[in-house]
């Protein structure tokens, strides 16, 4: 039997997150990353909102969007093993999936008419929403639950610093719009974002955009270095 089902955005999401490269692989790991949730007509209705105030944390199932033209893909490359050994995408959380649906869970901070405040989010700028379940401790909680090669969180791998000028120059552009950006930018960077496969290049300039800015930097070993930070151009 087959049907086929068509899905309607109950809103959108605005994040720190500019571009795919550099989100943390899984909710919960930059505690510091903040974003909001809008609620779009018809759902922007307050009252589909009551009690969930009286809840610490909400499952929010959310599309790839930016993976929507990709194809699906029976083996996935996952990087905590290494990016090299290949499972089934079903034994992972790739978002190059049949369907690009992704479920991560994170805090509430506030609610304010319909619009949500999240906490240690993994979202895309621009990410549609199509639903809010409430985080249910007793049920979605499972200590002895089995996590196979992602038992555990990984740890931070990188020490981050930042180049003197940029050094100075962080603290003008923290704004009510780009919240806790130093402790952002560093604890991003604290989880390397390269691909584990990548060889070293010490030369190397990665970037990647976070709010409205560019941040550039260089890696050698675990040591990351904050090189410039500058008004995106996208």
């Amino acid at each position: 039997m087959q049907s086929d089902f068509t899905f309607k955005p109950i809103g959108f999401i605005r994040s720190c997150y500019g571009e795919k490269f550099g989100i943390p692989r899984q909710p919960g790991l930059v505690r510091s990353a903040t974003a909001t949730l809008s609620l779009q007509p018809p759902y922007n209705v307050a009252e589909a909102l009551r009690g969930l105030e009286d809840f610490s944390h909400a499952w929010i199932i959310f599309v790839f969007h930016q993976s929507t033209s990709e194809e699906w893909k029976a083996t996935v490359r996952p990087p905590r093993l290494g990016g090299n050994e290949r499972v089934g995408v079903f034994a992972s959380r790739s978002n190059f999936r049949p369907n690009p649906i992704g479920l991560s869970v994170v805090e509430l901070l506030s609610i304010e008419g319909t619009m949500i405040r999240l906490g240690g989010g993994d979202f895309l700028d621009g990410t549609p929403v199509l639903d809010i379940k409430p985080y249910i401790p007793y049920s979605d909680s499972r200590p002895d639950a089995k996590g196979a090669f992602a038992h555990s969180a990984p740890s931070p791998s990188n020490t981050v610093t930042f180049a003197p000028h940029v050094e100075s120059r962080i603290l003008e552009l923290e704004t009510a719009e780009r919240p806790n950006l130093k402790q952002l930018i560093a604890d991003m960077l604290s989880f390397n974002p390269r691909p584990a496969y990548q060889s070293d290049d010490p030369d190397r300039i990665f970037g990647t955009r976070i709010f409205d800015l560019e941040v550039r930097w260089k890696q050698e070993d675990n040591n990351v270095c904050i090189v410039e930070i500058a008004p995106s151009a996208s």
